[in-house]
């Protein structure tokens, strides 16, 4: 990829907003995006995440973790997440963590960058190494994977509830 104009054009067949293009343009740090529904932060994310890792910027982390409320939200952002990747041909591999569907390629092949889309329940107690629906002696396996060399993403906080706050209730 040369440019992140030319990155989201080629993943997206838009051209990016301005503040899409300074999200590429800056390191990667925590930071609060208020940004209006439709508007494209998830792309404004990922792409620029994947852009970043593209260009070896040693602030791009190995992994995203998206993480979502509910279930049609993380199954629209894999789909997303997807095909940008195909359009770009990028080496990225994208996993789901949701009840009833996670997958284990991204535990398998630690190296590998992927992006783990998954639910608030599934992901943040695995963090915090309390694994919801998984074996105990897996915790120490997740909890490490997702503490380490990650970009976390929380999208649609508002509806998160008092998890958005990463503390029990």
């Amino acid at each position: 990829m040369q440019t992140f104009v030319h990155c989201f054009r080629t993943a997206t067949n838009n051209y990016p907003y301005p503040f899409q293009e300074r999200l590429a343009a800056e390191p990667i740090i925590s930071r609060a995006m208020r940004i209006p529904t439709g508007a494209g932060k998830t792309a404004a994310v990922v792409l620029s995440w994947l852009y970043r890792l593209d260009q070896g910027n040693s602030d791009a982390p190995r992994r995203m973790v998206y993480c979502l409320p509910m279930r049609v939200l993380v199954e629209q952002t894999v789909e997303r997440a997807r095909q940008w990747i195909s359009e770009l041909k990028l080496p990225v591999d994208v996993a789901t963590l949701m009840g009833g569907e996670v997958e284990e390629e991204w535990e398998i092949y630690p190296e590998r960058p992927f992006i783990l889309v998954g639910t608030q329940d599934m992901l943040f107690s695995r963090a915090l190494n309390r694994g919801y629906a998984m074996s105990r002696y897996r915790w120490p396996v997740h909890f490490g994977l997702l503490n380490n060399d990650c970009l976390w993403v929380c999208d649609e906080v508002q509806l998160m509830g008092a998890a958005s706050m990463l503390r029990p209730h």
